[in-house]
């Protein structure tokens, strides 16, 4: 059975009294999940030990113990290690990325954040870990805006979890630090080169990981096929299954990874072997 929001516990650490009171009171009021607050790595891993999380926000700017140092405590311990983590961070610092997602976190939340945006992408988050199997989704392209528009459309719609990525530098990182069940890049990228992202794709790693190509506009039709599904009380899967059955190859469900991909590359887009 599908653990309910109220019943999960966010550990947010942070240096920034501020920061964690805010954080504290918009989770607490907005999505009425129970939160710990933590203003240091050390102390958080005595938490984790002590106390089950669901998921922890880590701020990665910290004195004397980063969040950096905290996130590889956390990966190394064999009773907690495979908690769930967003960074929370004000740098856009390339290394940053890359040292997160050596550890296997993928998942960014930019301060100053907005409180809809916390509650929303804790939400996302929040609803992923549960018996359902989490595909994983990297959205490359140039306007962070419209991939955080895709990025809820692909969370609301899949159930999966979707990471953002605006440069080929940033898109590579994010690759290398952990497994992905598809990579969407948008058509009508200008200052990103696609060619060379599909040459990186090319590698012996990432061949077998589907790419598809699509646009803004094809993800306002696949809202609009969302939304004339017949069963509007439907889970977020079936609606998508009910609303891309004009494919004959459309499996009737999405938690199987073929017919995850199958539905997804049916519903925005086209998909291109880059092993080719």
């Amino acid at each position: 059975m599908k653990k309910r929001i109220e019943d999960k516990t966010v550990l947010v650490v942070d240096d920034d009294d501020m920061n964690l009171q805010v954080a504290k009171m918009v989770l607490e009021r907005k999505i009425n999940c129970r939160v710990i607050i933590s203003d240091n790595g050390r102390d958080a891993l005595e938490i984790l030990r002590g106390q089950d999380v669901n998921l922890v926000l880590l701020d990665i700017i910290m004195p004397d113990f980063d969040g950096i140092e905290t996130l590889a405590q956390i990966r190394a311990d064999e009773f907690f290690g495979g908690v769930p983590v967003m960074m929370l961070t004000a740098s856009g610092d390339v290394d940053d990325i890359r040292r997160a997602a050596a550890l296997g976190v993928t998942d960014y939340i930019k301060k100053p954040f907005m409180p809809a945006d916390l509650a929303d992408r804790v939400t996302k988050k929040l609803n992923a870990i549960d018996e359902y199997a989490t595909e994983k989704i990297l959205l490359v392209g140039e306007n962070r805006i419209a991939l955080k528009d895709m990025r809820r459309t692909l969370e609301d719609s899949f159930l999966c979890d979707v990471s953002i990525a605006v440069s080929i530098a940033e898109a590579v990182e994010i690759l290398r630090g952990g497994e992905f069940n598809l990579i969407i890049a948008c058509a009508d990228m200008k200052f990103i080169d696609g060619f060379r992202l599909m040459k990186f794709l090319a590698d012996d790693r990432f061949s077998a990981v589907p790419l598809v190509l699509t646009t803004p506009e094809a993800f306002a039709e696949m809202l609009a096929k969302i939304s004339a599904a017949d069963n509007i009380d439907a889970e977020p899967a079936e609606k998508i299954s009910a609303a891309a059955k004009t494919s004959p190859d459309t499996a009737e469900t999405v938690t199987d990874r073929k017919n995850f991909v199958d539905v997804v590359t049916t519903a925005i887009g086209y998909r291109l072997n880059v092993s080719v």
